[in-house]
């Protein structure tokens, strides 16, 4: 069975003209580590990692990287500095026959929306989230049980086993007591 990681890239700073050029904010570049940490945490081991080459992207592959087995191939791509899903999933479907477990670092909407497209049942949990608000460092994890090759990959292939936020999502969070 394979597995698709999909990591939305951590809170960057303001929004500017130069969009690609964008850096992490200190948030995200606390979160980075820590998602790092949660994805350790649940055996994330992905074989490749194919990352935007948007620089707030870059720098939340290389925040999480520590976490994951260091023999992993890393390709950074132009191409997925993307926000349309079907331009990384095609990005996923050129990828070599033998490939195992992929993560993807990237923008949203493209993730989120690329998660919903291929996930076609899951953990109640993974799917309230993912319906929701997709935060920055969200990580889908999606599991192909049917489909071992990507070129199979198509709408409702996957298995959604769940969503990692760097804070818990708004309606499971403790409301504060006076």
């Amino acid at each position: 069975m394979k597995r698709l990681w999909l990591l939305r890239h951590a809170k960057a700073g303001p929004y500017s003209a130069d969009d690609f050029e964008r850096a992490l904010a200190p948030r995200g570049r606390k979160n980075a580590p820590a998602m790092g940490e949660k994805l350790a945490a649940v055996g994330c081991a992905p074989e490749r990692i194919l990352c935007s080459a948007g620089r707030r992207a870059v720098e939340t592959m290389c925040g999480v990287l520590p976490s994951l087995p260091a023999d992993l191939s890393i390709e950074v791509m132009r191409r997925l500095y993307t926000f349309s899903p079907g331009n990384v999933l095609q990005c996923l479907r050129e990828l070599p026959e033998d490939t195992g477990d992929v993560m993807v670092v990237g923008h949203n909407p493209a993730l989120q929306e690329l998660a919903l497209y291929l996930a076609g049942r899951g953990e109640e949990e993974a799917f309230a989230v993912l319906h929701g608000k997709f935060p920055t460092c969200a990580v889908a994890e999606l599991e192909f049980p049917e489909s071992p090759h990507t070129t199979d990959w198509d709408e409702g292939s996957a298995f959604l086993r769940r969503v990692l936020t760097p804070r818990p999502p708004r309606y499971l969070r403790t409301p504060l007591v006076d």
